[in-house]
């Protein structure tokens, strides 16, 4: 609807972006970090182009104004294509924790929803729109993006510790995120 209208647009499609206060990223957390052994639905197996928060801040000031942009939409991504089983075994190992996961076929996207809501802090609609989305690919199709502004993304592991130094410093990236610092301001 959006480019439909009569000025200048550029649309920018990420699939999962990795930073504090992140859903996806809380999601992931809370999974590596309470359960040692998951049995898990095939859709881990799916693939994804994780990007870190600071690269979608980055692209999002390079492309505000920028004339070369406009009337263009990019799929931005990472440098890696994982699955949604590799990302939390990576999550595992850079808390070192050890993790265990079978992938089954026989979860339901309504058991599946079911589990994440009970394991996770998401909200059951959260949870059975993820997993709704988590059946298909999410990977860039081009990324074009990271090409025109000459970006070395970060690493999904570099992106999962970036984000818990800004956990350890109670600085959260994602706007409406409550910290600190606007708590004392209230």
């Amino acid at each position: 609807m959006l480019s439909k209208g009569k000025y200048p647009l550029t649309t920018v499609r990420a699939g999962i972006i990795i930073g504090s206060g992140s859903a996806s990223f809380e999601i992931i957390r809370d999974l590596v970090e309470k359960l040692p052994v998951m049995v898990a639905p095939k859709w881990l197996k799916t693939k994804c182009q994780p990007i870190g928060i600071s690269d979608v801040i980055t692209i999002l000031t390079a492309i505000m104004g920028n004339e070369k942009t406009f009337g263009n939409g990019y799929d931005i991504g990472g440098n890696e294509i994982l699955t949604y089983k590799e990302m939390l075994l990576e999550f595992a190992s850079v808390r070192r924790l050890k993790r265990h996961i079978w992938v089954v076929p026989v979860m339901t996207p309504k058991l599946s929803s079911y589990w994440l809501y009970f394991i996770t802090s998401t909200s059951y609609n959260l949870a059975t729109s993820l997993v709704e989305s988590m059946k298909v690919e999410v990977v860039a199709r081009d990324n074009e993006m990271i090409k025109l502004l000459n970006l070395n993304p970060l690493s999904y592991k570099d992106c999962i510790r970036q984000a818990f130094e800004k956990i350890e410093n109670d600085l959260l990236v994602f706007a409406g995120s409550v910290t600190q610092d606007n708590l004392q301001g209230a």
